[in-house]
């Protein structure tokens, strides 16, 4: 077992760092209910050697930044709770981490999602460049302007054998001096 850090920043819809969210590390299949803790817990250390563990949960610092180290060798399921939630946690099953010299079996993707901006259209295709995904990937960060918190922000599913992001507020174009809404996203699939 190779232990590796694994960094997570806690954010609201405008992008604004979150202190204080609960951040838990999971083992796989993992249960996460509407109010903390979810289980089973992960063991995660303070340190790359494993000599001081961790108890859950992490609270994410003035920054909205929370870290522990834990076994690259396997998936987790990241579950972070803040009051700004509600009772909706943020939850991102299959999250892998690797350490100083790991190979990885993570394929990065990026793209400007693909569809009309029109000012009521809220569904968009993810895309690796201008090749749309066909799996919903592992870990990803979705854009409307700020990075968005999905379940807030938006929803992913795949769909017509594509991957849909479909945005709670619909982008809107330019408009005279006004510069249209601006999209993004990327992340990681597991290969």
């Amino acid at each position: 077992m190779g232990l590796a850090r694994f960094d997570v920043t806690v954010q609201d819809a405008q992008g604004r760092a979150l202190a204080g969210a609960q951040v838990f590390w999971l083992l796989q299949p993992a249960t996460v209910p509407s109010t903390p803790p979810p289980s089973p817990e992960a063991t995660i250390y303070a340190d790359i050697g494993g000599v001081t563990p961790l108890t859950q949960p992490v609270l994410s610092d003035g920054f909205g930044e929370a870290f522990a180290y834990m076994d690259d060798a396997i998936l987790y399921t990241l579950a972070i709770y803040h009051p700004l939630f509600g009772v909706n946690p943020l939850v991102r099953p299959d999250q892998a981490i690797g350490g100083a010299g790991a190979s990885s079996a993570l394929t990065p993707f990026a793209g400007i999602p693909t569809g009309t901006i029109d000012g009521t259209n809220k569904v968009f295709t993810l895309v690796d460049g201008s090749t749309p995904l066909t799996v919903i990937p592992s870990q990803y960060t979705v854009w409307l302007n700020v990075p968005l918190i999905e379940g807030i922000g938006y929803t992913i599913a795949l769909s017509g054998g594509v991957v849909k992001v479909t945005f709670s507020t619909a982008p809107q174009p330019a408009s005279g001096p006004v510069a249209g809404d601006s999209l993004w996203a990327q992340g990681f699939s597991i290969s």
